[in-house]
């Protein structure tokens, strides 16, 4: 006679448990992943917007420090070409609407170029300084996003997507201090620094708000 009873299996109620237990591990691994993923997807979209504020404020700023430029001359000389004072017009804001925009006015290298004034170089050693151009760059908003438009761009390019200027700020010389204005009442001849806000938001429209981005660009050919 046999000591060992035959196995009989899981009954009912065990294979109920297990089922139960190895669902809610399951739903927990899912969950885990579910978080991570969102958390990675928020992480990179953030990143991407961070870029985005980067580039296009360091875009802005580069032609900002260029405005006003006028050849191999000092800041304290008045240029007239294209309908432009260099340097006191070189910079142009203005609020229409809801639309903010800046436009930078400046002298570029071009052999055809017919502006008054020449660079400080002869890079074809014909004893003659280079000849330059009158140039104009204006960054402006354009529905949801950040736009460009210059002679050899086109009008209104996108520049960077879900961007919009937050702020146009324009610190002018006040004695010995400095006061912040806007496009409305600065006096652009008197301007010496721009403070700009960009606005900028991700493209899944995650964020609850739009991140903003800010800085404080010394326009460099001014007295």
């Amino acid at each position: 006679m046999s000591l060992h009873k035959p196995q009989l299996g899981f009954s009912l109620i065990e294979l109920m448990i297990t089922i139960i237990l190895s669902s809610l591990l399951l739903l927990g691994v899912l969950q885990l992943y579910i978080n991570t993923s969102a958390t990675d997807r928020t992480s990179n979209e953030l990143a991407r917007v961070q870029e985005s504020g980067r580039v296009a404020l360091e875009l802005i700023a580069r032609e900002a420090r260029r405005a006003g430029y006028q050849g191999c001359v000092g800041a304290g000389t008045t240029t007239e070409a294209g309908g432009i004072t260099y340097p006191d017009g070189a910079l142009v804001g203005a609020l229409v609407g809801t639309a903010d925009s800046i436009t930078f006015h400046y002298a570029r290298p071009n052999p055809a170029g017919t502006f008054p004034n020449r660079t400080c170089f002869d890079s074809d050693g014909d004893g003659a300084l280079d000849p330059m151009e009158p140039y104009q760059v204006t960054f402006s908003d354009c529905g949801d996003n950040l736009c460009i438009s210059a002679p050899d761009i086109g009008l209104n390019q996108q520049l960077v997507a879900n961007a919009n200027f937050a702020n146009i700020g324009y610190i002018e010389a006040c004695g010995a201090n400095t006061c912040l204005r806007d496009a409305a009442t600065a006096d652009m001849a008197n301007v010496r620094k721009l403070q700009i806000t960009l606005a900028v938001n991700d493209s899944r429209g995650e964020f609850a708000v739009p991140r903003t981005f800010t800085s404080v660009i010394e326009l460099r050919n001014r007295l």
